[in-house]
């Protein structure tokens, strides 16, 4: 069970983040380029600022083009390792809240037990909607592809607030710890009001070159700001593991 504990909240967060650049670098290297005609729009290439991440994920480029003489290109590696990486998280957001609320009831950290039991259900949730942008690509639903998506980021909010005040509540983590977190729910909090009330973008939407920039690069920021987040619980967490060896002498 320990060793489980440890694996689940320090290892397994590091190798899957690892991963998941690892595998959007070489997907966007291989990308096949894309066009938007709407704001006339081209590139060989993937664009930081003009592609979204699901687009690595689509089955074909230009998925929501409707120009015939657009093509739509054969995009099945570069999908095949993305929406992997992206499944890879959701798992990793699942098993990371299912040992975070073991971690306190291990610790015997009676003060924040009633906050940390949330996060649990909260993660798993988070955790489904993540992988289930990977297996539902943009070209595929687009109506679910966004379900999912959305959905991930709205509940992946209401975790963070518990998160954060669980770590806060805490007698064996450093507030600091629970500050950063808190930072990561402001930024998300912006984020999800940007998807929900910003502008637009999809099939038969009609919007602007510096609308698209603002959504992608947001998306962009929002997803390092994100796994710098987890990676800091991730070493907070081990100064407690450290600290308390005595819990942990079997891992």
């Amino acid at each position: 069970m320990h060793k489980r504990i440890k694996f689940y909240l320090i290892y397994l967060p590091i190798y899957a983040i690892s991963i998941f650049y690892i595998f959007c670098i070489i997907s966007a290297y291989i990308f096949p380029g894309s066009e938007k005609e709407i704001i006339n729009f081209k590139s060989e290439n993937y664009s930081f600022t003009h592609n979204f991440f699901s687009e690595l994920g689509c089955l074909k480029t230009n998925a929501d083009e409707t120009n015939p003489r657009i093509l739509k290109i054969d995009n099945t590696p570069s999908m095949i390792l993305f929406n992997s990486a992206l499944v890879l998280i959701g798992i990793t957001l699942i098993m990371f809240y299912y040992a975070f609320e073991k971690l306190f009831i291990l610790l015997k950290d009676e003060r924040n037990l009633n906050y940390s039991k949330f996060t649990k259900p909260l993660g798993i949730f988070s955790g489904v909607f993540f992988s289930g942008v990977g297996f539902v690509p943009h070209d595929l639903d687009f109506g679910l592809h966004v379900f999912f998506a959305n959905g991930a980021f709205l509940i992946l909010f209401v975790l963070c607030i518990f998160h954060t005040i669980t770590i806060y509540k805490s007698k064996y983590i450093s507030n600091k710890y629970s500050f950063g977190y808190l930072l990561f729910c402001f930024c998300l909090l912006l984020y999800v009001m940007l998807i929900f009330f910003g502008p637009q973008i999809g099939p038969a939407k009609t919007f602007t070159e510096n609308e698209l920039i603002l959504q992608v690069v947001s998306q962009k920021i929002i997803v390092l700001i994100f796994t710098l987040a987890i990676l800091s619980q991730v070493y907070g967490i081990n100064d407690v593991v450290k600290k308390k060896s005595d819990l942990f002498k079997l891992l």
